[in-house]
């Protein structure tokens, strides 16, 4: 069940996420930041959606292929094994595996103290 937890935390830390550079700024002033890079396989046909994404996010397919989109974007990006994806826009990314495949996601998230 790794794969689960970790596309979970990814999702769950995404979801978080706040929309922009300046809300984080207005909401929280200055706010330590770390780059988190989490891999996971994902089997042809799961999907997973990303609420919050900033251009932070970074999705890489290691290995197979994957489709990628935003809400109100109407293009399509495909990934295949080696290439990457830099998310250009703040809307939920959806991430479907159009084959068994090996990705990764990269993100900054902020550090939170306890």
């Amino acid at each position: 069940m790794v794969k689960e937890d970790a596309l979970r935390f990814a999702e769950e830390r995404l979801r978080l996420h706040p929309a922009t550079a300046l809300t984080r700024e207005l909401r929280l002033g200055h706010v330590r930041r770390v780059t988190r890079r989490l891999a996971a396989e994902m089997g042809k046909g799961e999907h997973r959606t990303f609420e919050r994404v900033d251009r932070s996010v970074l999705v890489m397919c290691n290995r197979g292929s994957l489709w990628i989109t935003h809400d109100g974007d109407p293009r399509d990006v495909i990934l295949y094994g080696g290439e990457t994806y830099q998310a250009d826009r703040e809307e939920a990314m959806h991430v479907f595996a159009l084959q068994d495949c090996l990705l990764e996601i990269q993100f900054d998230d902020d550090v939170t103290e306890h």
